[in-house]
Protein backbone atom coordinates (compact mmCIF):
# COMPACT_ATOMS: atom_id res chain seq x y z
CA UNK A 1 0.00 0.00 0.00
CA UNK A 2 3.17 2.71 1.15
CA UNK A 3 4.65 1.49 -2.89
CA UNK A 4 1.11 2.66 -4.34
CA UNK A 5 0.61 5.74 -2.62
CA UNK A 6 4.67 6.62 -2.99
CA UNK A 7 4.03 5.28 -7.04
CA UNK A 8 0.67 8.27 -7.48
CA UNK A 9 1.95 10.88 -5.30
CA UNK A 10 5.38 10.54 -7.65
CA UNK A 11 3.47 10.47 -10.70
CA UNK A 12 2.04 14.03 -9.60
CA UNK A 13 -1.17 12.85 -7.45
CA UNK A 14 -2.70 15.51 -5.09
CA UNK A 15 -4.45 12.96 -3.97
CA UNK A 16 -4.91 9.74 -3.31
CA UNK A 17 -7.47 6.93 -2.23
CA UNK A 18 -6.60 2.98 -2.26
CA UNK A 19 -9.78 0.72 -1.57
CA UNK A 20 -10.35 -2.56 -0.69
CA UNK A 21 -10.85 -5.75 -3.15
CA UNK A 22 -12.94 -7.07 -0.84
CA UNK A 23 -15.60 -4.89 -0.76
CA UNK A 24 -17.67 -5.27 -4.14
CA UNK A 25 -20.86 -3.35 -3.05
CA UNK A 26 -19.38 -0.13 -1.78
CA UNK A 27 -21.18 2.55 -3.54
CA UNK A 28 -18.99 5.17 -5.54
CA UNK A 29 -20.13 7.98 -3.64
CA UNK A 30 -18.41 6.59 -0.38
CA UNK A 31 -14.92 6.81 -2.52
CA UNK A 32 -15.90 10.78 -3.85
CA UNK A 33 -16.79 11.38 -0.38
CA UNK A 34 -13.46 10.30 1.16
CA UNK A 35 -11.64 12.34 -2.05
CA UNK A 36 -13.79 15.59 -0.65
CA UNK A 37 -12.52 14.86 2.93
CA UNK A 38 -9.19 14.93 1.96
CA UNK A 39 -9.98 18.73 1.24
CA UNK A 40 -10.42 19.46 5.03
CA UNK A 41 -8.02 16.51 6.19
CA UNK A 42 -4.74 14.63 6.68
CA UNK A 43 -6.22 11.50 5.78
CA UNK A 44 -8.81 9.58 5.49
CA UNK A 45 -10.15 5.79 6.67
CA UNK A 46 -12.65 3.68 6.04
CA UNK A 47 -13.32 1.60 8.84
CA UNK A 48 -14.15 -2.23 8.57
CA UNK A 49 -16.44 -4.53 10.62
CA UNK A 50 -13.88 -6.63 11.48
CA UNK A 51 -11.38 -4.39 13.00
CA UNK A 52 -9.44 -3.62 10.14
CA UNK A 53 -10.30 -1.03 7.23
CA UNK A 54 -11.34 -0.77 3.51
CA UNK A 55 -9.84 2.39 2.03
CA UNK A 56 -7.37 4.60 3.23
CA UNK A 57 -6.03 7.77 1.27
CA UNK A 58 -4.19 10.89 1.81
CA UNK A 59 -2.68 14.29 0.24
CA UNK A 60 0.67 14.30 -1.03
CA UNK A 61 2.12 16.93 1.40
CA UNK A 62 0.24 14.89 4.26
CA UNK A 63 1.20 11.46 3.20
CA UNK A 64 1.97 9.07 6.41
CA UNK A 65 4.02 6.13 5.18
CA UNK A 66 4.53 5.40 8.95
CA UNK A 67 0.73 3.73 8.94
CA UNK A 68 2.10 0.82 6.88
CA UNK A 69 5.00 -0.20 9.31
CA UNK A 70 4.48 -2.02 12.19
CA UNK A 71 0.79 -3.29 12.57
CA UNK A 72 -0.03 -6.46 12.95
CA UNK A 73 -2.13 -7.12 9.46
CA UNK A 74 -5.09 -9.32 9.49
CA UNK A 75 -6.14 -8.74 12.76
CA UNK A 76 -9.13 -7.16 14.91
CA UNK A 77 -6.69 -3.89 15.84
CA UNK A 78 -5.50 -3.45 12.15
CA UNK A 79 -8.16 0.19 12.35
CA UNK A 80 -7.15 1.08 16.23
CA UNK A 81 -3.44 0.41 15.24
CA UNK A 82 -3.20 2.45 12.31
CA UNK A 83 -5.51 5.21 14.10
CA UNK A 84 -2.68 5.40 16.71
CA UNK A 85 -0.68 5.97 14.37
CA UNK A 86 -2.15 9.26 13.34
CA UNK A 87 -2.52 10.32 16.70
CA UNK A 88 0.57 9.95 17.54
CA UNK A 89 2.25 12.23 14.55
CA UNK A 90 -1.09 14.70 15.27
CA UNK A 91 -3.03 13.92 12.24
CA UNK A 92 -6.02 15.17 11.25
CA UNK A 93 -8.60 11.84 10.06
CA UNK A 94 -11.60 11.54 8.87
CA UNK A 95 -13.39 8.25 9.71
CA UNK A 96 -16.04 7.42 6.64
CA UNK A 97 -18.92 4.73 7.58
CA UNK A 98 -18.33 1.45 8.79
CA UNK A 99 -18.36 -0.84 6.22
CA UNK A 100 -18.26 -4.70 6.15
CA UNK A 101 -15.64 -6.70 3.66
CA UNK A 102 -15.58 -10.29 2.65
CA UNK A 103 -13.58 -12.31 3.90
CA UNK A 104 -15.32 -15.37 5.20
CA UNK A 105 -18.87 -17.26 4.51
CA UNK A 106 -20.07 -15.28 7.31
CA UNK A 107 -19.74 -12.16 5.22
CA UNK A 108 -20.32 -13.85 2.09
CA UNK A 109 -23.76 -14.57 3.23
CA UNK A 110 -24.06 -10.67 4.68
CA UNK A 111 -22.91 -9.16 1.02
CA UNK A 112 -25.85 -11.66 -0.62
CA UNK A 113 -28.52 -10.28 1.99
CA UNK A 114 -27.75 -6.88 2.18
CA UNK A 115 -27.78 -6.48 -1.64
CA UNK A 116 -30.96 -8.21 -2.37
CA UNK A 117 -33.23 -4.90 -2.66
CA UNK A 118 -30.21 -2.60 -3.59
CA UNK A 119 -28.69 -1.20 -6.37
CA UNK A 120 -26.45 -4.16 -6.25
CA UNK A 121 -28.71 -6.34 -6.84
CA UNK A 122 -27.69 -6.06 -10.69
CA UNK A 123 -24.38 -6.30 -11.10
CA UNK A 124 -21.70 -8.69 -12.32
CA UNK A 125 -20.58 -9.73 -9.07
CA UNK A 126 -24.30 -10.94 -8.09
CA UNK A 127 -25.11 -12.33 -10.85
CA UNK A 128 -21.94 -14.49 -10.78
CA UNK A 129 -22.65 -15.62 -7.28
CA UNK A 130 -25.91 -16.48 -8.23
CA UNK A 131 -24.49 -18.39 -11.10
CA UNK A 132 -21.80 -20.15 -8.95
CA UNK A 133 -23.44 -20.53 -5.77
CA UNK A 134 -25.18 -24.33 -6.75
CA UNK A 135 -21.36 -25.45 -8.26
CA UNK A 136 -19.02 -23.94 -5.91
CA UNK A 137 -20.77 -23.38 -2.54
CA UNK A 138 -21.97 -25.67 0.47
CA UNK A 139 -26.03 -25.93 1.10
CA UNK A 140 -25.92 -23.29 3.09
CA UNK A 141 -25.36 -20.66 0.76
CA UNK A 142 -27.17 -22.54 -2.35
CA UNK A 143 -30.12 -21.73 -0.09
CA UNK A 144 -29.14 -18.02 0.56
CA UNK A 145 -31.50 -16.02 -1.93
CA UNK A 146 -29.52 -14.22 -4.44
Amino acid sequence: MELAFRHAFAEGRTRAVLIGSDIPDLPTSVVSGAFRALDGNDAVIGPARDGGYYLVGFRSDTFLPGIFRGIPWSTATVLADTLAVFEREGRKVHRLSLWRDVDTIDDLKDLMDRSRNSNFSSSLTMAYLAGAKTTFFSAEVRDAKV
